[in-house]
């Protein structure tokens, strides 16, 4: 699949509000000095976006035909919001507590499912989007590669499912079709790795606990589910940050 730039994002998140102004809001973008002063390494690609948008209001729709669902019932009126904006949303700031503290939590749905991007303490580069279920706990999914191809998958999604439903739209949760898929990635613990003549999954595993859980990533196409097997902190490991971690809640 083509890479996603930044560019992409901004186009098909207008051509989202263009087109469904009573569901999708685009809030307005901020100044390079305003960004600079709430996150001094972003990334030139995410910059670019939030010159354009620090986030999306997503309105009362969402939740149309959904009461009388198990949790939905009396939600007609409430709004989810995907925040991008570092201004507001400091890593850590929001409640989540599978992503760890190097994501930055982009939007929580109502359901209590978390969406989070990937962001490397070492450079500050922002990485792969994942998603964390509030029903199973042990699971997460490898939502996108990156920030701008997530934003244009999911408005491309959204388009399509209005025209499709016509008057019974409903904006679906974000990466919805992985729990119809067949094809679950199932994490390995560490110590079935040690000894590996991978040179890059060997320098993620070091310094690893043997009853850590980690799934390889590299060469799949999210959105891609992941059973991890465990409840507690979820971290990115390798050059590229796609070997996911889950540590065992102690």
């Amino acid at each position: 699949m083509m890479a996603a730039t930044a560019q992409h994002a901004i186009e098909a998140l207008r051509e989202l509000e263009r087109r469904l102004p009573d569901v999708f809001t685009l809030e307005p973008g901020a100044t390079d000095a305003e960004l600079t002063a709430a996150e001094p390494s972003l990334p030139d690609d995410i910059r670019a976006i939030l010159r354009a948008t620090t986030g999306i209001r997503i309105g009362k729709d969402r939740w149309d035909g959904m009461d009388g669902m198990d949790g939905m019932d009396g939600m007609d009126g409430m709004d989810d919001e995907l925040v991008l904006d570092p201004r507001r949303n400091a890593i850590g700031s929001e409640w989540s507590w599978g992503p760890g503290e190097t994501a930055r939590v982009i939007l929580q749905l109502a359901t209590g499912d978390t969406f989070f991007v990937d962001r490397d303490p070492a450079t500050g580069a922002w990485g792969a989007v994942f998603s964390q279920s509030a029903d199973f706990f042990d699971t997460w999914v490898y939502c996108a590669r990156s920030l701008p191809r997530f934003l244009v998958d999911y408005a491309r999604d959204a388009l399509a499912n209005a025209e499709s439903e016509a008057d019974d739209f409903a904006v679906r949760f974000p990466c919805e079709s992985v729990w119809d898929q067949h094809v679950e990635v199932t994490g390995t613990p560490v110590v079935e790795l040690r000894g590996t003549a991978d040179p890059d999954l060997a320098a993620a595993i070091s310094g690893l606990p043997d009853d850590a859980v980690l799934a390889d990533l590299r060469g799949l196409e999210p959105p891609v589910m992941m059973a991890m097997k465990g409840e507690g902190d979820f971290q990115r490991h390798g050059t590229e940050r796609l070997f996911a971690v889950a540590f065992p809640d102690s």
